[in-house]
This record gives C-alpha cells, structure tokens and sequence, in this order.
C-alpha cells in the first residue's frame, strides 16, 4: 500500500511553522512514502505575486515570497531522503483567475512538479477565514464560492482542485452552522465535467477530522458524485500545518475512496497524473 500525502505546508506558507526536513522526518514516522509540499501561493488582483496585502482591519496576508530558498531545500530533501521517502515540490495557487499574468509568470518561475488550485479570497481578494458569518446566508456564500470554482476549472493552471467546501469549514468554526451539499448538485456536476474534459481533478483533503467540524471536504456524497460523472483524478492530502498532522486520517481516507468507488489515488511526476491502486 503506498501512502502519500498531497497537500502540506511549510514555514514558506504564512501560515505554517515547520522547517522542510521536519516534515520530512515526519512523514517517514507517519508510515508514508511520499509527501507533496504545497505552500500556499495566494494571486491577488493587484499585486505582484509574493506580497503581502494590508487588509482594512490591519490584518496582513503573507505568502510565499523566497521560492528560491523554498526550492533549495526541497532539492535538498529530495536528496536526503532518496531511497526513504518522496519529496515532491508542489504548490498551492489561490483564485489564479483573478490575475493570470501573476500566475502564469508564477508558475513558469517556480515550476512546480504539483499544483493545487484553491479558492481562498473572494471579493476585495479576502479570505474567507475572515468572513463573519453572523448575519450571512450561507446557501447563498456556497452558491457564489461554487461560482468562483467554476471559474477556476475553466481558466486556471493547476492539476486537481483543492478543498471543494472550504466556505462551509469556517462556518461551522464560527457559527456552528451546518449545510447539505446535496441541493448543489448540479453545480457540482457541471464543476466536474469541466475538470474531466480538462484532464484535472480534486482532492480528499481530510484536515476537518482533525478540526470542529469532523467531516472531509469534500464530504461522502460529493466524492460519490464525482466519481459518477467519470472522476478518476484524486489525492489525498492532510493540509497539515504542523508536523503532528501529516500522513493523518491516510486509513480512513482510502476508505471513504473504496465506498465512493474509486480504485487508485493519484500521484504526480513533473505535473503527469499517475495512479496507484488503493
């Protein structure tokens, strides 16, 4: 059984702490084969890729901003660990939709072997962990946040699509608020045939069972459902921002994938999608 976990953060993630070799030794204790390290490259709208943005509260987002130095030592720990474990230097690229020059120009720097593609920032390119959800209908947010997805699976470079129902993690943190998928349907569906006609997929990000909420995104029945409109293309990842949380919940994960009906995880060699059975 091969365990790789595809979606990680390191100290270059604004929001993780880890050094690179940590996670790495990590990953071998966790029983894995493979970890993808997937700081978060966020695009907004006006700015050169890399900045920080000053929200109007004073909150700052910081980004990767020192790829070189990202890239050193993921070669390095390619190097170390040959043999022991898989290093596969990946990315996560917010809303690119928003700025394709940034993100092209980005991608073409960097040359990631993996990139999740995510919608974090909506209007005013903010965050949705900022968003308070005290007096908003969060049928609607979802309808818009699956809107801007859309948009992602039409226009953006990436290879799998990272947490579907990121709105609906922060929802219930705050509010205690919970969402059926399933009037979503549609939505879901046409989401998926675009990604199939593209060669692209998504990912089982299991950090909510290690969260309040105790559900993946994407739940069960989304994951069923793109199974059934022809979905092959799936990894797993932890979105683990500390060292304890990688590699966690691969059991479950492969089991939520059989009860969907999927035969093989996805791994990727300098951005080809390759499969190994479950």
């Amino acid at each position: 059984m091969y365990k790789a976990d595809y979606h990680t953060h390191s100290r270059f993630s604004f929001d993780g702490k880890e050094e690179i070799d940590a996670m790495c030794r990590a990953a071998i204790k966790a029983g894995l084969d493979e970890i993808a390290v997937t700081d978060h490259m966020d695009i907004f709208t006006d700015l050169p890729y890399g900045e920080g943005k000053l929200f109007d509260d004073g909150q700052e987002s910081r980004y990767t901003t020192d790829t070189a130095d990202l890239a050193r030592q993921l070669a390095a720990a390619k190097e170390k660990y040959a043999g022991r474990l898989v290093v596969t230097a990946g990315i996560e690229l917010g809303q690119p939709q928003v700025n394709p020059d940034q993100a092209r120009q980005f991608l073409e720097d960097f040359q990631p072997e993996f990139v999740i593609g995510s919608v974090h920032n909506m209007e005013k390119d903010l965050d949705v962990y900022y968003y308070d959800f005290t007096d908003i209908d969060l049928t609607a947010l979802y309808d818009h946040y699956l809107d801007w997805l859309l948009e992602l699976a039409r226009t953006g470079d990436f290879d799998v699509m990272g947490h579907l129902t990121y709105p609906l993690r922060y929802a219930f943190e705050r509010r205690g608020m919970r969402m059926d998928t399933a009037p979503f349907e549609e939505k879901f569906r046409a989401l998926f045939r675009i990604l199939i006609e593209r060669g692209k997929g998504i990912e089982l990000n299991v950090s909510g069972l290690f969260r309040p909420m105790r559900e993946t995104m994407p739940p069960l029945y989304v994951l069923k459902l793109y199974k059934s409109c022809g979905g092959e293309i799936i990894t797993i990842g932890s979105d683990a921002h500390d060292a304890v949380n990688i590699g966690a919940y691969q059991d479950e994960a492969r089991d939520m994938l059989a009860a969907a009906g999927f035969k093989a995880i996805t791994l990727y060699r300098k951005r080809q999608p390759r499969f190994v059975d479950l």
